[in-house]
């Protein structure tokens, strides 16, 4: 059987929306027929597109072409360089220069033309293997799903009745996920073609640009996000008068974040629950609900006589896009109603001092916390025993990291304490400038065993410092005309990161004037960079690397900066 990638009605449907204006649906298709003959012959793609019209074109034409996308979870060398290894003759296409043998560059396909022509949108066979994703690493080592069109296309349907959303909806999708993740995948990819509903073209991830982004749809939008990524929209006061509802996942929404949202923005905000393995399984709006609601056709029941690591029931789901049972790695508490509770990571469940807790209800009282911007607990080897529950050794401690500008370590221990039992309290405990966060908003568990690693082999108890990981987007306004065809990050860009990367860390110090700053290798859109800082008597020597949180990275930039003031005792970054 073979299903159609879209349900655009004309040839005139409007299919991307973004700042150079609307792209309409035969456009995009013809477009991609043209790119999937020109393609690399191969079985198949891994794509590396930033820019939502890259990937889509990419993945569209690979669909027409017969070939398996292959999405890794990050955009490092490190990432897909194994995927080249585990899947022989697999071509690399991208929106960007990749230095990779036989990478296919998309950018000559990205200038779309007016398109009056009828459209012509291909079928693809049910059971064709359409992408194959990785799962994040939060937990462990990334590990690949295989997903069929049909499957896709099924968890689309069961996503757009989730939603109540009707065929032919006059709304348009804003999302600020990666495609390359499951759910951004389901919700800006698969939902929108799905839907026939125009999709904007930019990854809105600041307040600002997410007014920008609804405001040039012209139309009802909903916004696919992030707990991460809806925070900060929510703190700054974003006015988004044609924001229809807020769709979240990807890690666990705090009931107060769902709350404030609706009552500022007067639209409903729906939670998903899923997985890599599965794709969207349910979903609550968080703001008013405990329980999960299963999606259309999907079942979650206890494996008979099978347990998880750790003595907690075996759960599995099947359904609509679920062709064989998939256990779920969770805890859950089963309603007589078919709803269900979701109790935590069953890897996660802690026993220290014969006490029980989850990771997740940690991090939730944790983040719960006036003041905290984020945080996160840490178990180190030995801190205690999820399998066998052995918690003899009386030493046995959890750490954890946190942001925040006000609170200092025992002010955060000593709220802590309030809200959880002694055995759990954090020590150490570490106030950082930023955890090491992916596109997707998870904390990959070897980024934050490494952080655990640098900050006990350096002996730090307070503090510590958490390069943070940035990205120029190619859409951002600032790229145009700057090189045109070629792209660069202009210096004064850069500068301005720099100081504000330094203002963060060094919250005491008043920045004087830039001694000296020299440009090594230009910056490109699209490319992961960080700025490291060290504070050096009075002055700060800084240095902007590409990919930070990795070995290998280039120099950027570097040079010093002036501080009129320098508070005693002042460490290194």
């Amino acid at each position: 059987m073979k299903l159609p990638l879209a349900t655009y009605r004309a040839g005139s449907d409007p299919f991307m929306i973004g700042p150079g204006g609307i792209v309409s649906a035969s456009s995009f298709f013809d477009r991609a027929a043209q790119l999937a003959a020109a393609l690399p012959d191969a079985p198949y793609v891994i794509n590396l597109s930033e820019s939502r019209l890259a990937f889509m074109l990419g993945f569209a034409a690979a669909l027409m072409r017969g070939q398996s996308s292959l999405l890794p979870s990050g955009q490092g060398p490190g990432d897909w360089q194994k995927l080249g290894e585990q899947y022989p003759g697999a071509a690399v296409i991208a929106d960007r220069a990749i230095d990779a043998p036989g990478a296919f560059d998309l950018r000559p396909y990205m200038n779309l033309e007016a398109s009056h022509s009828a459209l012509n949108i291909s079928s693809v066979d049910a059971d064709f293997a359409a992408a194959i994703l990785f799962t994040s690493g939060s937990t462990g080592q990334p590990a690949p799903h295989t997903k069929t069109w049909g499957q896709l296309v099924a968890g689309a349907q069961c996503l757009s009745t989730a939603l109540a959303w009707p065929r032919r909806a006059g709304h348009a999708v804003v999302g600020s996920v990666p495609p390359q993740h499951m759910f951004g995948l389901e919700s800006t990819v698969m939902l929108p073609w799905f839907a026939g509903v125009p999709m904007h073209a930019g990854k809105p991830l600041l307040a600002a640009d997410l007014e920008t982004a609804i405001a040039q749809c012209a139309r009802p939008c909903w916004w696919m996000t992030t707990p991460v990524h809806l925070r900060p929209s929510l703190q700054a006061g974003a006015v988004l008068p044609q924001l229809a509802g807020i769709v979240a996942s990807t890690m666990s929404l705090p009931p107060k974040i769902a709350r404030e949202s609706e009552a500022r923005w007067k639209v409903p905000v729906v939670e998903i629950y899923g997985s890599t393995e599965t794709g969207a399984l349910a979903t609550r709006r968080t703001a008013n609900e405990t329980m999960w609601t299963p999606l259309e056709g999907v079942r979650l029941s206890a494996e008979p006589g099978a347990q998880v690591s750790g003595g907690g029931t075996q759960w599995m789901a099947i359904g609509n896009h679920i062709e064989t049972p998939v256990p779920i790695a969770d805890e859950l508490r089963m309603g007589s109603d078919g709803r269900f509770e979701w109790l935590g990571r069953a890897a996660d469940m802690l026993k220290i001092g014969g006490k029980r807790a989850s990771l997740a209800a940690l991090n939730q009282q944790i983040c719960d916390i006036p003041g905290v911007e984020d945080a996160a607990f840490f178990v180190p080897d030995g801190a205690a025993d999820s399998a066998s529950h052995d918690d003899a050794h009386p030493a046995r401690r959890l750490a954890a990291f946190y942001v925040s500008s006000t609170l200092t370590p025992g002010e955060l221990q000593a709220a802590l304490r309030a809200r959880v039992d002694p055995v759990f309290v954090p020590r150490p405990l570490f106030r950082v400038v930023a955890l090491p966060r992916n596109a997707t908003g998870k904390i990959p568990q070897a980024a934050l065993a490494a952080l655990h690693s640098e900050s006990a082999r350096s002996g730090a108890t307070a503090e510590t410092h958490v390069v943070r990981e940035r990205i120029v987007p190619h859409s951002h306004p600032v790229l145009a005309g700057h090189f045109p065809g070629n792209p660069i990050v202009p210096g004064a860009m850069i500068l301005a990161f720099v100081a504000e990367d330094i203002r963060k860390q060094f919250p005491n110090v008043n920045l004087g004037a830039l001694i000296s700053m020299r440009f090594h290798l230009p910056l490109r859109p699209g490319v992961v960079f960080g700025v490291f800082a060290k504070l050096q008597g009075s002055r700060i020597a800084i240095e902007v690397r590409t990919h930070p949180q990795q070995p290998g990275g280039e120099v950027l930039a570097s040079g010093q900066w002036a501080c009129l003031d320098a508070p005693a005792g002042s460490g290194n970054g």
